[in-house]
Formats: C-alpha cells, structure tokens, sequence
C-alpha cells in the first residue's frame, strides 16, 4: 500500500477577491473578515480538484465565487452558496472543466 501525503493547506490572503492560484495546492483556507469574492483561480491545470474552506470571522460572512470566463459555475443540484455562520467553516469544492474551462462547484457543506 502506499501513502500520498495530505497537502498542506493553502491560506488566502483576506481582501475583497482574495486570489486563488490553483498551481500551489489543492485546499484552500480563506478567514473573512466581511464579505469576499474568490476571483477567478489561475493555473488551474495543475491541480484539476481544490477545496475552499470558507471561515466567518468576526460576524455571519457571504462567499462569492467569480462567475467569469475561466471562473467559477454552478449545476442544478448546488446553485449558490449561502451566508457561512459566524465562528463557522464551510467548505465548496470544485472540479476543473478544462473542455468549457471552468472550475464545476460539485460539492458544499456547510456549518463545521
């Protein structure tokens, strides 16, 4: 049996877009600190899955995901994303799409 190590978790600048480079990890840690939008993610074909982990700091926090060209896109079974609880994670995790380049959102849980 082998063993692939659990990457280490990539920490997101707080800000408005905070910037997601794809080439650096696959699991992402954003603690907001007010409402935030996740820009489009760049080299996405190094890592064709990541994780956002979203945390509210201080108070009840919404998550956008940039719908743009190249961004993010939401299916019928997961539309949007809901305002994350204060104090709570929530974590989205995507797929890329390189045929329609776009990163899928396939999953989301909420409250941990």
């Amino acid at each position: 049996m082998s063993y692939t190590p659990t990457p280490a978790t990539v920490t997101l600048a707080d800000g408005s877009t905070p910037a997601l480079n794809a080439a650096l990890g696959s699991v992402f840690r954003l603690a907001a600190a007010g409402d935030r939008t996740i820009d489009v993610p760049t080299n996405p074909t190094e890592n064709p899955k990541i994780i956002i982990q979203h945390y509210a700091s201080g108070g009840a926090r919404t998550l956008a995901l940039n719908t743009g060209a190249g961004g993010f896109r939401f299916g019928s079974d997961i539309a949007a994303l809901t305002q994350t609880a204060s104090g709570k994670t929530d974590y989205i995790g995507c797929v890329y799409n390189s045929t329609n380049a776009f990163w899928d959102v396939v999953a989301y849980v909420k409250g941990y």
